[in-house]
């Protein structure tokens, strides 16, 4: 009989993997960093400006509740899959296993690349986000000061490279990192909506505006078209709930847990982030001045005009940008789990060096490196065009979404009894929820391409299209070039439990169907 500990590495092996990384990481502490990466509060606060354009006071609140239980379902099968096959890779992985032979390899690589680039997305729009933070403190003590790109564009470095440092010198040190880090945000969570709504109890928004106010400013004629746009804004501030999937190999049990780590976040984001969005509403006095802040960040406004002091607002602000940090942190972690991932079945040019499992500070230090190498450059658009800089957050929606929605996409087409046996299961739900999830992330892909501003100009124009349609022929481009016929996806177990590459266990499949098509004739 196996220990719990050992059984774990037996089962991954019987997966195709050996285990390169201790598994290091309790349910509690895997929890914490899945919330400090979804960071739903910080992510309301950081779009807070352009839902209000959007849809008005009651649009931003409202539409947190519809966004959380759409994520919720998409989640909901994104944990069963990862009951099912537990492995690092997650969605390349799973499609790979889902798919039919002809298709297994395409569908694997296409989806393991989605996930990456909105992983690296979502870490660019992160460190973006934190550096106008900063420099927005700057600004309202010093109003005459004009923020410059290119020095946005150093500290969105340092906060890039600051995140590597810790997770290489204190990658022993995560678990703890990212438990005092869940404690920190859920006091500076609690320490802020309590200000918000002390210091504003005399001076506050109209009730009716906070929870009935649904204005279009969008220029669109439709009222409903403004507040689906508000929601799909609303669904950045949930993004990363698989990141408990990419960090699978680092816990015990994960059939069990990782589920647990996936789909607490989106429960605890919504009991964070709605009071937090109620309190910031009915800290508004003056929606314009919101809207048109010197420094660029909405939040910054609100916090000055609910404590009246450029001394607490800086206080509330610096807080709020540390606990952010925790995300761009998480990050690091899941982008260089990913790569190391992928790259272990030669999905990545050059493999082999993402591959390396650093012996000292036994994490994935090559893949890291790539990663915030990668999300450094691309930091670089912003010294052209803030503008299509900031569809990074939108184009991450889309590349994450889509990533957790596919291999649902593939379970409908095939039928959900080629899953295995696993200890979470959605059961006679199951159709349902992943039918919903495809649907959902179709609409979301839609709305991300949709122009958040009518008429469209050159200063509002929506930049996610541009982005996502060039990053995804740029990877069909190398799938083309490079991949095809190289790369075999996943080694996978056959049915004598040998574990053998995706060409020849498509062979075997070949030749046990014509094996049966001889018996039935």
């Amino acid at each position: 009989m196996h220990s719990p500990k050992f059984q774990d590495d037996i089962d991954l092996e019987a997966r195709g993997y050996q285990r390169a990384m201790p598994r290091q990481f309790s349910t509690f502490s895997l929890v914490a960093l899945s919330f400090s990466l979804t960071c739903t509060w910080s992510g309301t606060g950081s779009s807070i400006g352009i839902s209000l354009q959007e849809a008005s006071a009651a649009g931003t609140i409202w539409s947190l509740p519809v966004a959380a239980l759409m994520t919720a379902i998409l989640s909901a099968g994104v944990a069963e899959l990862a009951s099912a096959y537990p492995v690092a890779g997650a969605q390349y992985y799973w499609a790979f296993c889902l798919a039919s032979k002809d298709w297994r390899a395409f569908a694997s690589y296409m989806n393991g690349w989605l996930s990456i680039l909105g992983w690296w997305l979502a870490s660019g729009a992160a460190c973006n986000f934190i550096a106008s933070l900063i420099l927005s403190i700057v600004v309202l003590w010093y109003p005459d000061y004009e923020i410059q790109n290119w020095q946005q564009w150093l500290v969105y470095l340092g906060i890039v490279w600051l995140s590597v440092a810790l997770n290489t010198w204190g990658s022993q040190l995560l678990p703890l990192y990212n438990r005092l880090n869940f404690l920190v945000a859920c006091v500076t969570l609690t320490a802020t909506t309590i200000t918000l709504f002390v210091c504003s109890r005399t001076n506050h928004a109209a009730p009716k505006w906070t929870l009935g106010d649904a204005t279009n400013g969008t220029g669109w004629k439709s009222d409903g078209l403004a507040f689906l746009l508000a929601i799909s804004n609303a669904v950045y501030a949930f993004l990363g709930t698989d990141c408990g999937a990419h960090v699978c190999e680092e816990i015990h049990d994960p059939a069990r847990n990782t589920p647990k780590v996936i789909l607490y976040p989106v429960l605890m984001g919504l009991v964070t982030a709605l009071p937090f969005s109620a309190a910031c509403m009915n800290a508004i006095t003056d929606l314009d001045a919101v809207l048109n802040s010197p420094s660029g960040v909405p939040l910054i406004e609100i916090y000055y005009q609910s404590t009246g002091s450029k001394g607490a607002s800086s206080v509330l602000l610096a807080l709020f940008a540390f606990c952010f940090f925790g995300c761009t942190v998480g990050n690091g972690t899941t982008c260089s789990r990913t790569i190391w991932a992928v790259s272990r079945d030669n999905m990545l040019p050059f493999s082999e060096k993402w591959a390396i499992v650093n012996p000292n500070f036994q994490i994935p230090l090559n893949a890291l490196c790539l990663s915030s190498i990668v999300v450094s450059l691309y930091g670089l658009i912003f010294l052209g065009s803030s503008t299509a800089f900031s569809a990074m957050a939108g184009a991450a929606v889309i590349f994450l979404q889509t990533s957790c929605a596919l291999p649902q996409a593939i379970l409908l087409w095939r039928g959900r009894h080629i899953m295995p046996e696993r200890p979470f299961s959605l059961g006679r739900f199951g159709f349902a929820i992943n039918l919903i999830s495809v649907l959902w992330v179709i609409l979301l892909d839609i709305l991300c391409f949709l122009p958040t501003e009518m008429p469209v100009t050159k200063e509002n124009m929506n930049y996610v299209s541009v982005v996502s349609v060039g990053l995804t022929a740029a990877v069909l481009a190398l799938y083309v070039f490079s991949k095809r016929g190289q790369y075999l996806g996943p080694r996978l177990p056959n049915e004598l439990g040998q574990i053998v590459d995706g060409e020849e266990l498509g062979n075997m499949e070949l030749k046990d169907s014509g094996e049966k098509m001889s018996k039935k004739e």
